[in-house]
């Protein structure tokens, strides 16, 4: 064992902490993100047995902040003289040249998406300034993609739900506030719902894109849902204080 391979405290295989800080900018570079500290972890125990020196950062923030995670991201760095060669492993990882020949556990072969996913995680983010109905409707518009008359039943529950708690949210908070943006104002008792709700029920769909298409699976942008959904909240606004 060479004397690189040792540890500052001279024990092989040690690391220092996974999770602390490390910059960019001291010789280590992001080699890959992921959403959850585990699948990150796992990225690194893989990236350790080809025999480069990873390390996972920022896991202490995504598990403060879960309902953040999909935006904070954890990040595996490597050295940069090791980059190149880190990201040919993980290329190859995710393609299953790592996979045991006749495993019996071995991951089910990943399905080929016929048309790009709004992502699910983005959705629930925009949640917090246009209401959950918002990220409720989204799923379900996944739903009706992915062809499965149970999870559009489910999507239509969840939708009808937040949008009777929403609606009686914005109504309460007109009731205070008549302005164009009384949507807004209500978003922020709305986003302990929101939270909520990702975390019981809307995660799931994120998760079952990653299991069937892999975690690169093609994202649509949220751009145009987005815009509309600004539109609709002034015009639910403007139309309540017409209303009186």
């Amino acid at each position: 064992m060479t004397q690189e391979e040792l540890s500052p405290e001279g024990s092989p295989g040690s690391t220092p902490e996974s999770s602390a800080p490390m910059a960019e900018s001291d010789d280590f570079v992001c080699v890959a993100t992921r959403s959850m500290p585990t699948e990150a972890h796992v990225i690194r125990g893989m990236l350790e047995s080809a025999g480069l020196t990873p390390h996972v950062t920022d896991e202490h923030i995504s598990q403060m902040h879960s309902f953040l995670a999909p935006a904070i991201g954890v990040r595996v760095l490597v050295p940069s003289s090791q980059a190149e060669a880190a990201r040919e492993a993980i290329a190859e990882w995710e393609a299953g040249a790592y996979e045991i020949e006749g495993d019996g556990d071995a991951k089910p072969k990943l399905q080929v998406a016929d048309a790009p996913f709004y992502s699910p995680d983005q959705a629930a983010m925009l949640g917090f300034v246009l209401t959950p109905v918002f990220g409720a409707l989204i799923q379900l518009l996944n739903a009706r993609q992915m062809g499965e008359a149970a999870r559009r039943f489910g999507a239509w529950v969840d939708l009808i739900a937040l949008s009777l708690i929403s609606g009686y949210a914005v109504l309460a908070m007109h009731e205070h506030n008549r302005v164009p943006y009384v949507v807004l104002l209500a978003c922020l008792p709305l986003g302990l719902v929101n939270v909520l709700w990702y975390l019981i029920v809307g995660q799931k769909q994120s998760r079952l894109l990653i299991k069937t298409y892999g975690p690169h699976y093609p994202k649509r942008s949220l751009l145009v849902p987005a815009v509309i959904g600004v539109i609709a909240a002034i015009a639910v606004g403007l139309g309540l204080n017409a209303l009186g």
